[in-house]
Parts: structure tokens; sequence; C-alpha cells
């Protein structure tokens, strides 16, 4: 019989999954809830504070996910990049990709992860932030980034693990918090801040 998830993911994110495995955490994967309102998308920055943001999202796709049982905690997560106070989402297509990456270049921008924990009836929220550096990349290097399409999908156009880039640079904070999730934030809702009442 297979050992009972420490944790449901409601998650699509195959970083978030690879993240947690590599942690030695057991979990399952459930539905996330809806993240967005009123017709936003990801493929849109939205106006407002960005880490604000991401716990605005982070709790909207816990409170309406799908688990198969409600006695297993269940974790949902949302990263955004955040330039100056502005959220950077998601790129629609390569000319948005590369727009991205050139406002970005040459600046140091913060990474902002919302981890929201429910549990028996109790939720609790703890928010990650990194800040990233991005040098002054010549035009070669990003449009072989570019072609290599692992922009898609990621918050700012660029993900700090890729083999395509080179040009982005943890400058503080946590690594993984940038790659989609805090592992050692996750522990922390994971070993009691929920009973605590932490919010």
């Amino acid at each position: 019989m297979a050992a009972e998830p420490d944790l449901y993911l409601a998650s699509k994110s195959p970083r978030r999954s690879l993240l947690l495995t590599e942690a030695g955490l057991r979990f399952a994967l459930c539905e996330p809830g809806a993240e967005y309102v009123d017709g936003a998308t990801e493929l849109q920055s939205q106006a407002g504070d960005p880490g604000r943001l991401a716990l605005e999202r982070a709790h909207r796709k816990a409170a309406g996910a799908a688990p198969p049982r409600d006695d297993v905690p269940v974790l949902a997560v949302d990263t955004v990049v955040d330039l100056d106070g502005q959220e950077l989402g998601k790129a629609a297509d390569r000319d948005a990709a590369e727009a991205m990456l050139r406002r970005l270049s040459g600046r140091t921008h913060s990474v902002h992860t919302a981890h929201v924990l429910q549990r028996s009836g109790n939720t609790c929220a703890e928010l990650v932030t990194s800040r990233v550096q991005c040098a002054r990349a010549d035009d070669e290097r990003v449009r072989a980034y570019l072609d290599s399409g692992q922009w898609r999908g990621k918050a700012g156009a660029y993900g700090i693990q890729d083999p395509g880039q080179d040009f982005f640079q943890l400058v503080d904070g946590a690594y993984d918090n940038v790659v989609g999730l805090h592992v050692a934030a996750v522990l922390r809702l994971l070993h009691g801040a929920c009973e605590e009442g932490r919010a």
C-alpha cells in the first residue's frame, strides 16, 4: 500500500514538484483553484504590490483546490517577478519575452514566492523574497535563450536554473525560492505554523 503523502501540492509546475521530490517530501498533486479573477490571466502584469498579488493568488489556489482527501495538508504557491514595484508576468510570445529580458537587463529585481498551507480548517502563509541580478547580455546570448524556448511559462520570461542562460544570478536570499518554492518555508508551515494560527 502506498504511503500517505505529507501534503497535496496544488500546482501544475514541474519545477515545484522537482524541488519537493529532491527535498524528500512525500506529496501528491491536486488541481489548484483558479488564481485569477475579473478576466485577468498569467500573461498579464497586474497592477498592485507584487508580493500581495502573489499571496492573493496562492490563497485562491489553496481555497479552490480539490484534494482527494481532506485530512492531508494542501500547499499552494505563487511566484512573481518584481521590478521596481511592478509585476512582470509570463510572456505571451517571443517578442514579449524579449521585451521583458530587455527591461531586466543590467538591473536587480525581487522574486517573491507566496506559500499557503491549508490544514484541518486552518490556513497559514509565508512570503519569501530573493534578489536577482541580470547582467547586460549581448544580443547573441539573448537570442540563443529565446531560441531555446526555456523562458516559456515563467514569470519574468526567465528561469534562473535554465541551462540556456547565464546572465541571471542570485544576489540575496534563497535560490530555490526563485526556481519556484522555498523548501524551508514549506517545512516551517508543515511543522506547526498552522496550529499556531499564523496567517
